[in-house]
């Protein structure tokens, strides 16, 4: 195996958060000993929670040994009252991450010496709402760290100078043309604006009615939550007359983690309040004004929502979702820079999507994906103007 093996791995696990991460990167990373194995594969799942850099040793210590996980999973139910069914469980939970890179630092035991990551992204230098990773790399005593794209962000870069520092090498630029697309939401976000066209489909193209699981509902609903804006179109706010809120969304591995007893305990101490998911404000495409629009249709009445309606993407819109109807692609694809398109494994009869777009493939999910159910898939997709 090769580097952009190893790194192909990481990139594709790290699509699989692709802007739920938001206003963060996605990224993955990919952790191997010595010899050549894989001892984790990590990757950042939401704002405020570990780094993929420390999701991957985390995982790998777990493996590595059996003390650090039963201490960890003890000390973390005494400091925040949870407690996780298993050891994958634990492996897979957002945690919270000064507690777990601290815990790390301190119980390692010197494990990872001489390790290798492959890491899409240079790994951070500043300490914000999680500790730097770059730091954590070096402490831990890897001897090779691969970097897919350099962090041109001023705040966080300067990762790969502490490693070298650290006495690590440090190799840049592999798969660096994949690594540069999975982080071009972030960028765009933080420079301009990140604007992105989702829409659901059964295989035959037809976009009518109700489609796809609770699973694939609850990640687009997770998907929302990330979102400053969801557009839509006036005339789908008036046939479907929907809400476009966040009621479905979950913590994903929290929830499958923590008993539900330990629930209470966990959104009080473990869960940054300010993460958890609003509703986001609406942005109605179409040429009528406000007062022309029903104002019993339910999006109109969550709480806290700003609806506006334009021609035009709201000033200052940082994210936002644009979820089409079947023949609106075409003319909301002049705000978006990106397709996310799912497909369920079924026929309807009804009306199709349409458009002329012209899209480039950037990743499609596989079996397993934990978004989705077995026979759906969904793609990412570059919108070429």
């Amino acid at each position: 195996m090769n580097d952009e093996f190893y790194m192909d791995l990481a990139l594709r696990a790290a699509w699989r958060y692709q802007a739920l991460t938001l206003p963060n990167p996605a990224v993955g990373c990919v952790l191997l000993d010595r010899g050549g194995r894989i001892l984790g594969i990590g990757v950042h799942k939401k704002a405020g929670f570990l780094h993929a850099e420390a999701n991957a040793v985390f995982a790998a210590l777990c493996d590595l040994d059996v003390n650090f996980a039963q201490d960890f999973a003890r000390e973390y139910a005494r400091k925040f009252g949870v407690k996780f069914q298993n050891l994958e469980a634990l492996k897979s939970a957002l945690l919270q991450p000064s507690f777990t890179y601290d815990f790390i630092l301190n119980r390692h035991g010197g494990l990872l010496h001489g390790a290798c990551a492959y890491v899409t992204l240079e790994p951070c230098a500043h300490r914000g709402k999680t500790p730097s990773c770059a730091e954590l790399l070096a402490q831990l005593g890897l001897s090779r760290v691969v970097i897919g794209a350099r962090d041109t962000n001023a705040q966080a870069a300067g990762g790969a100078e502490i490693l070298r520092r650290g006495g690590i090498e440090v190799k840049f630029d592999i798969c660096s043309a994949g690594a540069t697309e999975l982080a071009e939401p972030f960028y765009l976000a933080r420079e301009g604006g990140f604007c992105f066209i989702k829409i659901n489909a059964a295989l035959n193209g037809a976009v009518h009615g109700r489609i796809g699981s609770e699973k694939q509902r609850a990640f687009v609903h997770e998907l929302r939550g990330v979102c400053d804006y969801v557009g839509v179109g006036g005339q789908t706010v008036r046939a479907d007359r929907p809400t476009l809120d966040v009621r479905a969304a979950k913590f994903d591995e929290i929830s499958a983690s923590a008993g539900r007893a330990d629930m209470s305990a966990l959104d009080a101490c473990a869960v940054p309040q300010n993460l958890k998911p609003r509703a986001p404000d609406v942005w109605i495409y179409s040429r009528r004004a406000l007062s022309d629009f029903d104002a019993s249709i339910p999006l109109f009445g969550v709480e806290g929502r700003k609806v506006e309606v334009s021609q035009s993407l709201p000033a200052g819109a940082k994210i936002t979702m644009i979820e089409a109807g079947a023949s609106s692609f075409d003319e909301f694809a002049q705000f978006a820079s990106h397709a996310l398109i799912f497909y369920s494994a079924q026929m309807r009869d009804g009306e199709n999507f349409r458009s002329n777009s012209v899209l480039r493939l950037l990743f499609i999910s596989r079996a397993g994906d934990p978004h989705l159910e077995a026979n759906e898939f969904y793609g990412w997709f570059k919108i070429l103007k």
